[in-house]
Protein backbone atom coordinates (compact mmCIF):
# COMPACT_ATOMS: atom_id res chain seq x y z
CA UNK A 1 0.00 0.00 0.00
CA UNK A 2 3.06 2.62 1.19
CA UNK A 3 5.94 3.87 -0.48
CA UNK A 4 8.40 5.35 2.29
CA UNK A 5 9.57 8.56 0.44
CA UNK A 6 12.66 9.39 1.57
CA UNK A 7 15.33 12.12 0.17
CA UNK A 8 19.34 11.94 1.13
CA UNK A 9 22.51 14.18 0.77
CA UNK A 10 25.84 14.28 1.80
CA UNK A 11 25.61 16.38 4.50
CA UNK A 12 23.46 14.32 6.38
CA UNK A 13 25.14 12.05 9.52
CA UNK A 14 25.43 8.35 8.98
CA UNK A 15 24.67 8.07 12.27
CA UNK A 16 21.33 9.98 11.93
CA UNK A 17 20.72 7.48 8.89
CA UNK A 18 21.16 4.39 10.32
CA UNK A 19 18.88 5.15 12.90
CA UNK A 20 15.88 6.66 10.50
CA UNK A 21 16.06 3.27 8.45
CA UNK A 22 16.27 0.96 10.69
CA UNK A 23 13.26 2.64 12.64
CA UNK A 24 11.36 1.39 9.22
CA UNK A 25 12.94 -2.27 9.53
CA UNK A 26 11.11 -2.03 13.02
CA UNK A 27 7.76 -1.78 11.68
CA UNK A 28 4.96 -3.79 13.03
CA UNK A 29 3.56 -3.45 9.78
CA UNK A 30 6.03 -3.50 7.10
CA UNK A 31 6.03 -0.73 4.14
CA UNK A 32 5.58 -2.27 0.30
CA UNK A 33 8.77 -0.52 -0.79
CA UNK A 34 11.50 2.30 0.36
CA UNK A 35 12.37 4.67 -2.74
CA UNK A 36 15.37 6.49 -1.64
CA UNK A 37 16.62 9.48 -3.56
CA UNK A 38 20.51 9.82 -3.54
CA UNK A 39 20.05 13.90 -4.50
CA UNK A 40 23.98 14.09 -5.32
CA UNK A 41 27.13 11.89 -4.62
CA UNK A 42 26.92 10.85 -0.74
CA UNK A 43 29.89 10.32 1.58
CA UNK A 44 31.25 6.50 1.10
CA UNK A 45 30.36 6.45 4.88
CA UNK A 46 26.45 6.94 3.96
CA UNK A 47 26.65 4.66 0.94
CA UNK A 48 27.91 2.09 3.75
CA UNK A 49 24.54 2.40 5.43
CA UNK A 50 22.66 2.36 2.63
CA UNK A 51 24.09 -0.79 1.44
CA UNK A 52 23.96 -2.05 5.33
CA UNK A 53 20.51 -2.02 5.63
CA UNK A 54 19.19 -2.89 1.84
CA UNK A 55 18.35 -6.63 3.26
CA UNK A 56 16.27 -5.35 5.36
CA UNK A 57 14.45 -2.91 3.74
CA UNK A 58 12.34 -3.37 0.15
CA UNK A 59 14.76 -0.56 -0.85
CA UNK A 60 14.44 1.19 -4.15
CA UNK A 61 17.86 3.68 -4.65
CA UNK A 62 17.50 6.36 -7.03
CA UNK A 63 21.05 8.53 -8.06
CA UNK A 64 21.13 11.77 -8.85
CA UNK A 65 24.01 12.87 -10.66
CA UNK A 66 23.77 16.09 -8.64
CA UNK A 67 22.28 17.74 -5.76
CA UNK A 68 18.99 19.31 -6.69
CA UNK A 69 17.48 20.34 -3.51
CA UNK A 70 14.48 18.59 -2.08
CA UNK A 71 12.26 19.64 -4.05
CA UNK A 72 13.20 18.01 -7.29
CA UNK A 73 14.81 15.07 -5.23
CA UNK A 74 11.24 14.61 -3.96
CA UNK A 75 9.54 14.45 -7.69
CA UNK A 76 12.01 12.39 -9.20
CA UNK A 77 11.31 10.09 -6.36
CA UNK A 78 7.90 10.50 -6.78
CA UNK A 79 7.72 9.33 -10.32
CA UNK A 80 9.22 6.57 -9.34
CA UNK A 81 7.17 5.10 -6.44
CA UNK A 82 4.69 2.03 -7.16
CA UNK A 83 2.38 2.19 -4.73
CA UNK A 84 -0.82 3.77 -4.17
CA UNK A 85 -0.17 5.61 -1.48
CA UNK A 86 3.15 7.71 -0.26
CA UNK A 87 4.58 7.90 2.83
CA UNK A 88 6.78 11.10 3.67
CA UNK A 89 9.65 10.42 6.09
CA UNK A 90 12.77 12.28 6.68
CA UNK A 91 17.07 11.05 6.73
CA UNK A 92 17.38 11.61 10.12
CA UNK A 93 13.87 11.48 11.75
CA UNK A 94 12.34 7.94 13.69
CA UNK A 95 9.20 6.48 12.62
CA UNK A 96 7.90 4.99 15.76
CA UNK A 97 7.23 1.27 15.52
CA UNK A 98 3.53 1.53 14.83
CA UNK A 99 3.35 4.27 12.38
CA UNK A 100 2.96 2.54 9.08
CA UNK A 101 -0.25 0.36 10.64
CA UNK A 102 -1.83 3.64 12.43
CA UNK A 103 -1.71 5.28 8.66
CA UNK A 104 -2.15 2.05 6.86
CA UNK A 105 -5.39 1.89 9.12
CA UNK A 106 -6.52 5.36 8.28
CA UNK A 107 -5.89 5.13 4.53
CA UNK A 108 -8.25 2.24 4.67
CA UNK A 109 -10.94 4.00 5.06
CA UNK A 110 -11.12 5.40 1.59
CA UNK A 111 -12.40 8.78 3.11
CA UNK A 112 -8.90 10.42 3.12
CA UNK A 113 -6.41 11.85 0.48
CA UNK A 114 -3.94 13.56 2.44
CA UNK A 115 -3.46 13.20 6.62
CA UNK A 116 -0.32 12.90 8.91
CA UNK A 117 0.18 13.22 12.85
CA UNK A 118 1.75 14.42 15.04
CA UNK A 119 5.61 14.76 16.19
CA UNK A 120 7.75 14.93 19.06
CA UNK A 121 11.15 16.77 18.73
CA UNK A 122 14.93 16.03 20.23
CA UNK A 123 18.18 17.39 19.67
CA UNK A 124 20.55 15.74 17.65
CA UNK A 125 22.48 13.28 20.11
CA UNK A 126 19.51 10.91 22.00
CA UNK A 127 15.86 10.90 21.05
CA UNK A 128 14.88 12.37 24.56
CA UNK A 129 11.59 14.09 23.29
CA UNK A 130 11.25 17.83 24.63
CA UNK A 131 8.64 19.76 22.29
CA UNK A 132 6.02 18.63 19.85
CA UNK A 133 4.41 20.03 17.33
CA UNK A 134 0.94 19.48 17.17
CA UNK A 135 -1.25 20.06 14.50
CA UNK A 136 -5.30 20.13 13.89
CA UNK A 137 -7.03 16.82 13.32
CA UNK A 138 -10.51 17.24 11.53
CA UNK A 139 -10.60 18.39 8.10
CA UNK A 140 -12.34 21.86 8.90
CA UNK A 141 -9.77 22.95 11.14
CA UNK A 142 -6.81 21.66 9.26
CA UNK A 143 -7.92 24.15 6.46
CA UNK A 144 -8.42 27.25 8.58
CA UNK A 145 -5.19 25.96 10.29
CA UNK A 146 -3.55 26.71 6.81
CA UNK A 147 -4.34 30.04 6.26
CA UNK A 148 -1.31 31.24 8.71
CA UNK A 149 0.59 27.94 9.15
CA UNK A 150 1.43 24.32 8.04
CA UNK A 151 -1.33 22.22 8.69
CA UNK A 152 0.96 19.23 8.95
CA UNK A 153 3.86 17.76 9.80
CA UNK A 154 5.83 16.59 6.71
CA UNK A 155 7.64 13.89 7.73
CA UNK A 156 4.78 12.26 9.16
CA UNK A 157 2.41 12.82 5.56
CA UNK A 158 0.88 10.27 3.57
CA UNK A 159 -0.78 11.16 0.19
CA UNK A 160 -2.13 9.44 -2.92
CA UNK A 161 0.78 9.14 -5.28
CA UNK A 162 -1.99 9.76 -8.16
CA UNK A 163 -3.36 13.24 -7.07
CA UNK A 164 -0.45 14.76 -6.35
CA UNK A 165 1.21 14.02 -9.32
CA UNK A 166 -2.13 15.23 -10.96
CA UNK A 167 -1.44 18.96 -9.74
CA UNK A 168 2.12 18.88 -10.88
CA UNK A 169 4.31 17.52 -7.77
CA UNK A 170 5.83 19.26 -5.04
CA UNK A 171 5.81 23.42 -5.92
CA UNK A 172 9.30 24.91 -6.60
CA UNK A 173 8.88 26.96 -3.56
CA UNK A 174 12.63 26.14 -2.01
CA UNK A 175 11.88 25.35 2.03
CA UNK A 176 8.18 25.68 1.59
CA UNK A 177 7.72 23.19 -1.19
CA UNK A 178 5.70 21.05 1.56
CA UNK A 179 3.29 23.69 2.66
CA UNK A 180 2.75 24.71 -1.44
CA UNK A 181 1.47 21.13 -2.30
CA UNK A 182 -0.91 20.99 0.92
CA UNK A 183 -1.95 24.35 0.20
CA UNK A 184 -2.82 23.28 -3.88
CA UNK A 185 -4.38 19.84 -2.46
CA UNK A 186 -6.68 21.92 0.10
CA UNK A 187 -7.73 24.35 -2.81
CA UNK A 188 -8.42 21.08 -4.96
CA UNK A 189 -10.51 19.69 -2.21
CA UNK A 190 -8.84 17.37 -0.59
CA UNK A 191 -10.24 15.28 2.03
CA UNK A 192 -7.76 15.33 4.84
CA UNK A 193 -6.64 14.66 8.44
CA UNK A 194 -4.46 14.28 11.47
CA UNK A 195 -3.83 11.09 13.44
CA UNK A 196 -4.10 12.56 17.73
CA UNK A 197 -1.20 9.87 18.05
CA UNK A 198 2.73 11.04 17.74
CA UNK A 199 4.23 8.65 15.13
CA UNK A 200 7.64 10.40 14.42
CA UNK A 201 10.20 11.84 16.66
CA UNK A 202 11.72 14.47 15.14
CA UNK A 203 15.36 15.55 14.84
CA UNK A 204 15.62 19.05 15.65
CA UNK A 205 19.46 19.70 16.50
CA UNK A 206 22.40 20.26 13.46
CA UNK A 207 21.87 24.19 13.18
CA UNK A 208 17.99 23.66 12.26
CA UNK A 209 17.56 26.78 13.91
CA UNK A 210 20.52 29.05 12.18
CA UNK A 211 19.49 27.43 8.45
CA UNK A 212 15.59 28.73 9.79
CA UNK A 213 16.29 32.05 8.35
CA UNK A 214 17.61 34.45 6.02
CA UNK A 215 17.18 35.97 3.25
CA UNK A 216 16.01 32.37 1.42
CA UNK A 217 13.39 31.97 3.76
CA UNK A 218 11.90 35.49 3.54
CA UNK A 219 11.88 34.78 -0.81
CA UNK A 220 10.02 31.56 -0.05
CA UNK A 221 7.57 32.80 2.29
CA UNK A 222 6.73 35.80 -0.05
CA UNK A 223 6.01 33.02 -2.56
CA UNK A 224 4.28 30.95 -0.41
CA UNK A 225 1.49 33.68 0.27
CA UNK A 226 1.20 35.05 -3.14
CA UNK A 227 -0.20 31.47 -3.77
CA UNK A 228 -1.95 31.05 -0.48
CA UNK A 229 -4.12 34.14 -1.84
CA UNK A 230 -4.06 33.12 -5.54
CA UNK A 231 -5.52 29.45 -4.28
CA UNK A 232 -8.23 32.08 -2.23
CA UNK A 233 -6.99 30.69 0.85
CA UNK A 234 -6.62 33.71 2.42
CA UNK A 235 -6.90 37.46 1.49
CA UNK A 236 -4.30 39.73 0.31
CA UNK A 237 -4.48 42.08 3.89
CA UNK A 238 -4.00 38.87 5.63
CA UNK A 239 -1.12 37.64 3.87
CA UNK A 240 0.80 40.60 3.99
CA UNK A 241 0.21 40.70 7.91
CA UNK A 242 1.06 37.14 8.14
CA UNK A 243 4.32 37.89 5.45
CA UNK A 244 5.83 40.26 7.35
CA UNK A 245 5.75 38.65 10.96
CA UNK A 246 7.47 35.64 9.22
CA UNK A 247 10.01 37.65 7.38
CA UNK A 248 10.83 39.89 10.64
CA UNK A 249 10.86 36.07 12.37
CA UNK A 250 13.37 34.53 9.64
CA UNK A 251 15.46 37.49 9.81
CA UNK A 252 15.43 37.57 13.36
CA UNK A 253 18.99 37.05 15.79
CA UNK A 254 19.03 33.01 16.58
CA UNK A 255 18.44 33.64 20.14
CA UNK A 256 15.64 35.88 19.42
CA UNK A 257 13.82 33.03 16.36
CA UNK A 258 15.07 30.32 18.83
CA UNK A 259 12.59 31.85 21.62
CA UNK A 260 9.64 31.91 18.97
CA UNK A 261 10.44 28.46 17.70
CA UNK A 262 10.28 27.01 20.91
CA UNK A 263 7.66 29.18 23.11
CA UNK A 264 4.90 30.37 20.28
CA UNK A 265 5.36 27.35 17.64
CA UNK A 266 5.57 24.50 19.85
CA UNK A 267 4.95 22.58 23.61
CA UNK A 268 6.89 21.61 26.10
CA UNK A 269 6.60 17.91 27.06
Amino acid sequence: MFTVLMSVYFREKPEALNEALASLARQTLPPAEVVLVKDGPLTPELDSVIVRHAAQLPLKILPLERNIGLTGALNAGLALASQPWVMRFDSDDICLPNRVQVQANMAASETLDLFGAQIGEFGSDTPVVDRARMVPCDHAAILKFARRRNPFNHMTVCYRRDLVLHHGGYPAIPLMEDYALWAKLLAAGARTANSPERLVLARVGNGMLARRGGMRYVRSEWSLQALLVRLNLKSRVASIMDGCLRSAVFLSPLGLRGWAYARLLRQRQ
